[in-house]
């Protein structure tokens, strides 16, 4: 037994030391360098590898992998660098740009690698390194410039995607060189040619029946919400705020009443100085609730009946006389059935449910401030509902399912107010408009 225990031990240690990848951090780091030597990403590979070497510098088979892909990975972007230069192209400069960065990188890593025994000849690893710092900077300025070129044409096109444009090329020369030129300063004016700056007007309730008088003014928040949350609707939208747009309008038109139509709106919106304004109408609403409904179901179900007791035989013997008794009574051999077989039990259960559902159909569009004209429009139709659901029984229990068990343990609770439904529908009509505004504002 011992020899047995010895053994297991030695096994287990030899695969330990064999099967790093499964249980070290640096045998996750070799297996993650192996797979991106394999879908050509030696920058990876290079990078894992030493890192992984950091945490064990004995780590043989890290050691081997190392002197097999580090001149690999010098080699292949070197000539990567040749062959792009030679190509030319649209991105000859990032491209350049990116292969000395990769080159710089795993050439540092060589040079700040802590010493390692070489498995092969006991001595030290030496690996030849060349700092690229030099060619780096060459190539971060090149790709620097031409970005900041295409950002400089671009902003002296009209036209609110040619801002666009030209700030996502300014930021791309600041990626590469930061601080470069005036670049920061470019950015926020094509920014400031890009931004489209939004006005949101009262929605006209048509419909007599909603629970909530703020239901408008809900709705609307959650627009507005949901757009500030989405950080590319916001680097190129600005939202009017509405505590100073309510005092315009009040000075200018005395009431939000006077905005009933789009041609005042649009007066309106360039006192604002805004580009685009977004309103609609609340077309219909239908409250249902709360409702009670009940409905009444049979329950049956056949059980086994145990053998009635004998009173007179106080020693269980007459069972005990004929053990085939019960097989055959259930048989149909016998004829005493009433003792032994099953017998149906029945239950009535009454099935409750209480709902509350608001159903409200809203049409919003967006306008163009200058020109009146519809940019963007749309209908949605949004149903909020709340409900619970009880039962009550009567009969023998046995009949009854396990979900009529569920049902008859619950109780009655209450559902949602009238005014709680209609909040609910409104946040969830300005979710939903607000995600139709997206993709336009973007």
């Amino acid at each position: 037994m011992k020899r047995k225990l010895i053994f297991i031990i030695i096994i287990t240690a030899v695969l330990l030391s064999g099967c790093k990848s499964l249980f070290t951090p640096e045998g996750n780091l070799l297996s993650d360098a192996k797979k991106a030597e394999k879908q050509s990403n030696y920058h990876a590979a290079v990078l894992n590898v030493f890192e992984s070497i950091q945490i064990d510098n004995e780590y043989k088979k890290a050691i081997e992998f190392l002197k097999e892909v580090y001149p690999k990975a010098n080699s292949f972007y070197a000539l990567k660098i040749d062959q792009v230069r030679a190509a030319g192209g649209a991105s000859v400069n990032d491209d350049v740009a990116m292969y000395y960065k990769f080159l710089h990188a795993i050439n540092e890593a060589a040079r700040t690698m802590p010493n390692v025994i070489d498995p092969s000849t006991k001595l030290t690893l030496t690996l030849t390194y060349t700092d690229y710092k030099a060619e780096l900077n060459m190539a971060n300025e090149a790709a620097a410039e031409e970005h900041y070129q295409k950002g400089t044409e671009q902003i002296k096109l009209k036209g609110r995607e040619n801002s666009k444009s030209a700030a996502e090329e300014f930021e791309k020369a600041l990626s590469y060189v930061p601080g470069y030129k005036n670049a920061e300063a470019m950015i926020q004016k094509a920014l400031n040619q890009a931004t489209q700056i939004l006005a949101f007007f009262p929605f006209t309730n048509n419909a007599w029946n909603i629970p909530t008088a703020q239901f408008a003014d809900i709705m609307q928040g959650a627009i507005i919400s949901s757009l500030m949350s989405d950080q590319g609707v916001m680097k190129y939208t600005k939202i009017i705020d509405q505590s100073l747009q309510d005092r315009i309008i009040e000075e200018q038109v005395g009431s939000l009443s006077a905005l009933m139509d789009d041609e005042s709106r649009v007066e309106i919106g360039q006192l604002l100085n805004s580009n685009i304004f977004i309103t609609g109408t609340i077309d219909s609403a239908i409250l249902e609730g709360p409702n009670t409904t009940m409905n009444q179901h049979h329950r049956s179900a056949d059980i086994e009946v145990e053998p009635a007791a004998d009173p007179y035989d106080k020693d269980n013997t007459s069972t005990d006389a004929d053990p085939y008794a019960k097989d055959d009574a259930l048989s149909g051999n016998s004829s005493d059935v009433d003792a032994y077989g099953t017998t149906t039990v029945e239950a009535d259960i009454f099935l409750y449910r209480k709902s509350i559902t608001f159903d409200v159909t809203i049409s919003y569009k967006a306008v163009d401030v200058e020109s009146g004209t519809i940019l963007n429009s749309n209908t949605i139709h949004v149903t909020a509902e709340d409900s619970s659901e009880w039962a009550e029984w009567r009969g023998d229990e046995e009949a009854l399912t396990w979900e009529d068990q569920q049902l008859i343990d619950a109780y009655e609770e209450s559902v949602k107010s009238a005014q709680q439904i209609a909040s609910e529908a409104a946040e969830q009509a300005g979710s939903e408009i607000a995600s139709g505004l997206t993709s336009f504002l973007k």
